[in-house]
């Protein structure tokens, strides 16, 4: 299938559903594919024949043509066609007029079963219903009183209800790829009936697909049926899942009067406690190996692999001790269980620069909790955007952007993660090993405004993704010690203009700022030479270095980019010195005349041997320094705050006001725990916290 098909989906969308019959039911029979134990859909009037034999071969037939078909699609036709089917088809009105008979069945079902029993049941906010009785005058059916345009605003809620769940969960993609394969596997088997499928099997190549090809487009009339037939047939099994999903038996009147619309969502309107933006410009973040293996695997979707069983993995091994290693999985939301390949893939495409700067937001919110790995939190899409550096960017709408800080949320949450590693040495050794669990577990939230009914509402206004690490945290960074008596400390500190560099003109300054930011930790120095640096698996991919050498072109490419990022990381504030095995006339913009004799070594050959020592802006540097991990368990020293706000000054002014730990904790956008400890003088709020105290607190200066 290619661009010359891509007129099979020129025509009227509205012409079409108004010129076909009423939709009639098509019953699939699912068989058992006898090799891969696949389960696979066929329509019963394909299985005519009774012998058991050959209803086993024309299903591996069936299953074999529809493998072949669906890994052989141009990628541009399956994007055509799922803008197509997110534009123009009606599948999306099919999924929810679908969806709402079943669910106005299960609203009347449950009125009847309230009347039966109790007497007083006629809530003025239910819509009108009908009550119908049989001849013995008991309760028979019970009947919602919609008209046909009480029916379109239900339909048009549950649309714009369950539409960002189809961008979220590449649903549109996926049914392309059913819609196409379809139509091709129908082609094929046309053309086998008319021509004979020995005849089809004895053409040339070239002949067989100009055939196909002819078939493929057919008659017009007859395309738009079998297409209309294909996206019923889709729109029952999203519909399925969906049911699947809401749990039907355990509905109530309650929830389903949010998921129809017929009452507004009193809900919808309450605002989550949310973690206030990251303040400083320096901000503390977990480094635990989990984090930069999580980033490895989410910027080098090229070492992603397939285990024997067709599962999808990305491996991380320690450089010290390859007994220690750390795999990634994906998962789907709400399951453990590790996707295949083909599954995966939707996800591991997903991956890029925005989830690994996410990922980092994540890891720095997390150290404003005291036990990290115990709590919680929330943040707010605008927020996102902001400590993103995207509410300067003009090419995308504001929707877009939380659409986009979602997509990013539900992507990380579907990251698992399985770790077999010790920590130290000899006596001090510490396992940190963990069974599989996901890296972040993220619920995300989108707001769309007032659900009320029959409003349109296009476009949300905000998202909130509640964020909770996982399993793996507290034993990476255990702060507290629970588990070794002494604290490992895997944090550092990250300067936030990282999370604001443009990987689109940046990328090597992005990579470079991400890498160091994680190592800074353990390799205080600085010191790398250039090929180190490069070779870094965050940094480039495996052959980069290797091309440039063979290459002129692309050497002198790599080193434009190289002198662009060390240029822009300085002028951020990173504290960059050249070894003096790193040549005067090499450095970025330096006009010093090159010596005699040094043709004799390629310039990408002196840039890579050349030493650098490259640290983050201060005093990141001198707060890494001055981390020393302790030797043996001390008791913490009463923490006293230099700003002159004592912990006991915070709780009478809180208790002058009658309010409790969690008010203040609310109104602060904090947990209750870390209120307690500020009290206690165990923390001390920071600089921004301390004026937001003063202010809600009225406490004078």
């Amino acid at each position: 299938m290619n661009d010359k098909n891509d007129d099979i989906f020129e025509f009227d969308p509205t012409s079409f559903w108004k010129e076909l019959p009423q939709y009639e039911r098509v019953d699939y029979v699912s068989a058992i594919n006898q090799d891969t134990e696949a389960v696979v859909l066929v329509p019963a009037e394909k299985l005519k024949i009774n012998n058991k034999q050959q209803i086993i071969e024309q299903v591996d037939k069936f299953h074999s043509q529809l493998n072949l078909f669906k890994n052989n699609l141009d990628p541009k036709q399956v994007k055509q066609t799922a803008l197509w089917l997110r534009n123009e088809s009606q599948l999306l009105s099919l999924v929810a007029v679908q969806l709402a008979f079943h669910l106005i069945k299960l609203y009347e079902h449950l009125i009847k079963v309230r009347l039966k029993t109790t007497q007083k049941f006629f809530d003025p906010e239910l819509p009108p219903f009908t009550l119908i009785l049989d001849k013995e005058g008991n309760l028979a059916v019970v009947k919602l009183s919609l008209d046909e345009t009480d029916m379109e605003k239900v339909v048009e809620h549950l649309e714009k209800n369950f539409a960002p769940g189809f961008e979220l969960y590449g649903t549109w993609e996926a049914c392309a790829q059913d819609v196409l394969t379809d139509l091709a596997v129908s082609a094929w088997q046309r053309m086998e009936q008319d021509l004979g499928a020995e005849a089809c099997a004895n053409m040339s190549p070239e002949s067989r697909y100009k055939t196909f090809e002819r078939y493929l487009k057919g008659d017009s009339a007859f395309l738009k049926y079998e297409i209309y037939l294909n996206l019923h047939e889709i729109s029952q099994g999203i519909v399925s899942a969906i049911i699947k999903g809401l749990d039907l038996p355990n509905l109530t009147l309650t929830d389903l009067d949010k998921i129809l619309g017929f009452q507004q969502d009193n809900d919808a309107d309450s605002i989550p406690v949310t973690q206030p933006p990251l303040a400083n410009p320096l901000v503390p973040v977990s480094t635990g190996v989990p984090i930069v293996s999580s980033i490895i695997a989410q910027l080098r979707k090229d070492l992603w692999q397939q285990d024997t069983n067709r599962v999808a993995y990305f491996q991380h091994k320690a450089k010290g001790n390859q007994n220690n290693y750390i795999e990634h999985y994906i998962a789907s939301p709400g399951d453990i269980r590790r996707l295949p390949w083909e599954q995966a893939e939707q996800i591991i495409d997903k991956f890029g620069f925005n989830t690994v700067k996410l990922h980092l937001i994540f890891a720095a919110h997390t150290m404003n909790h005291v036990e990290p790995w115990k709590n919680k939190f929330t943040l707010k899409g605008s927020d996102i955007i902001k400590e993103l550096g995207w509410d300067r960017r003009n090419d995308l709408a504001a929707y877009e952007k939380l659409n986009e800080i979602a997509n990013t949320g539900y992507a990380l949450g579907c990251l698992l993660i399985k770790a077999v590693w010790t920590e130290g040495n000899g006596k001090n050794q510490i396992d940190c090993s963990i069974s599989t669990s996901r890296v972040w577990d993220v619920m995300v939230d989108i707001r769309s405004g007032q659900l009320r009914f029959g409003e349109r509402i296009d476009r949300p206004h905000e998202v909130y993704l509640t964020v909770r690490p996982g399993l793996w945290f507290e034993k990476f960074l255990n702060e507290a010690g629970t588990k070794a008596k002494e604290a490992l400390y895997q944090f550092g500190y990250i300067a936030k203009q990282v999370l604001k560099i443009d990987p689109y003109h940046d990328e090597l300054a992005l990579r470079l700022a991400i890498h160091l930011t994680m190592d800074s930790r353990i390799h205080r120095s600085g010191e790398y030479r250039v090929k180190t640096l490069l070779e870094a698996p965050s940094v480039m991919t495996g052959n980069a270095l290797d091309l440039s050498r063979n290459d002129k072109r692309k050497a002198y490419e790599l080193r434009q980019r190289w002198d662009n990022a060390l240029k822009l990381l300085m002028n951020l504030g990173w504290q960059i010195e050249f070894d003096d095995s790193y040549p005067e006339w090499l450095r970025p913009g330096s006009k010093a005349k090159k010596p005699s004799g040094w043709r004799e070594v390629k310039i990408i050959d002196w840039l890579l041997g050349a030493k650098i020592t490259i640290k983050p802006p201060a005093p990141i540097p001198e707060l890494l320094a001055a981390k020393i991990e302790p030797k043996k368990p001390q008791p913490k020293p009463k923490l006293v705050s230099n700003i002159g706000l004592r912990g006991d000054q915070i709780r009478k002014a809180r208790e002058a006001k009658g309010w409790t730990q969690r008010k203040l904790a609310g109104w602060m956008g904090v947990t209750q725990t870390l209120v307690g400890y500020w009290e206690k003088g165990k923390r001390t709020p920071s600089s921004d916290m301390e004026a937001k105290l003063k202010q809600l607190l009225e406490i004078a200066d």
